[in-house]
């Protein structure tokens, strides 16, 4: 049900410690930790001898030991000491997984070791540049990762559920209008793009304060969906009093089949000083309030409808683009892997 030959982001690079770490990811609990050179480790989260939870064990320098019965593993995931006994069978060695730190996050590589590529890992410079100051935010959701990224792709969402925090107030009834509405989507190789422009508009609250904006702005959001389903978001908010920049990142990861790690980041090249608003925790608190008390609800009540109209199917329109070009993508990517096409990416030729 999972795209293999894939970069999972797994974790916050923040969440990762010299103490064991457990994250389900595509069904499968993984273990990591930081060896003695503050190196991420993965491996599978099981000890070989009874299935034990490495996770619950203890780091020693660089490797593991099991608290059940005293197995010790070494940071590939070989079993390198059994109690009492001096042979090792070869069924005791566990595997270990490729794993990238960048931009923040951690990645792990799900598929063919030996195919791993780190120039597949989503590219999010712009949370390294100068003048630039990203913000990390990790959630839970109760929800396919699907139905989390598709939320990110619905671009016109943001104008209704976030009409009085992060959007506009275009999506308002009978509520003032922009001049002008510009919206296109491509293609470009793997990755699907967007382009949506709302020019004089009246923004929310939240941009407002950003900027220090009293009249209305144009409003950009660029966005870019690639593999296994990041969504990159570009935005702009300018008008004559002042231009403001942000990217943001979306990256659902499956944990189940109806649940998903959420990470993202918050970047952007005003309030930066450390002192002067929106400081880094104004950002957090924002963004954390905005996710998990709108989009977060409401992707979940969204799962629960699915789960028990069983067999419903939406129904796409222009706004919808986006989501369509995305989907299809993805069903010819599982298509290719030579699986089914899952239920939940719904094909419009």
């Amino acid at each position: 049900m999972f795209l293999t030959n894939q970069w999972y982001c797994v974790a916050l690079s923040s969440e990762v410690t010299d103490k064991p770490f457990r994250r389900i990811v595509c069904n499968e609990p993984l273990l990591l930790y930081r060896n003695t050179e503050s190196k991420v480790v993965t491996l599978e989260d099981r000890c070989s001898h009874r299935q034990a939870p490495l996770s619950t064990g203890e780091v020693i320098g660089n490797n593991i030991q099991c608290k059940y019965h005293g197995f010790v593993f070494d940071n590939g995931g070989r079993c390198i000491h059994i109690p009492h006994q001096n042979s090792i069978p070869e069924r005791a060695h566990i595997s270990s997984y490729p794993v990238q730190e960048k931009w923040g996050f951690v990645w792990v590589w799900k598929g063919v070791n030996a195919e791993a590529n780190i120039n597949q890992i989503p590219d999010l410079h712009w949370t390294e540049k100068k003048g630039r100051s990203p913000v990390y935010i990790y959630f839970h959701v109760k929800a396919n990762h699907q139905l989390v990224a598709d939320n990110l792709l619905d671009i016109s969402h943001a104008d209704y559920l976030h009409s009085d925090t992060l959007g506009s107030k275009s999506g308002v009834m009978n509520g003032p209008q922009p001049d002008r509405v510009e919206f296109r989507t491509w293609d470009e190789g793997n990755k699907v793009h967007s382009f949506r422009k709302l020019t004089n508009v009246e923004v929310a609250s939240f941009p407002k304060k950003w900027g220090g904006f009293k009249k209305n702005v144009d409003r950009t959001n660029i966005q870019m969906w690639e593999a296994p389903n990041t969504v990159h978001v570009h935005l702009e908010f300018e008008n004559t009093e002042n231009k403001i920049l942000i990217n943001h990142d979306h990256i659902m990861t499956p944990e189940t089949e109806t649940t998903t790690h959420y990470f993202m980041d918050f970047t952007r090249d005003f309030g930066i000083s450390g002192t002067e608003y929106p400081t880094d925790a104004d950002v957090y608190q924002e963004q954390y309030s905005v996710i998990s008390g709108d989009d977060l609800p409401m992707v979940e009540s969204q799962q629960e409808n699915i789960h028990l109209y069983n067999g419903v199917v939406d129904v796409p329109v222009k706004a919808d683009k986006l989501i369509s070009a995305v989907h299809r993508r993805l069903a010819d990517m599982y298509t290719k892997q030579g699986v089914s096409i899952p239920s939940y990416v719904l094909v419009q030729r």
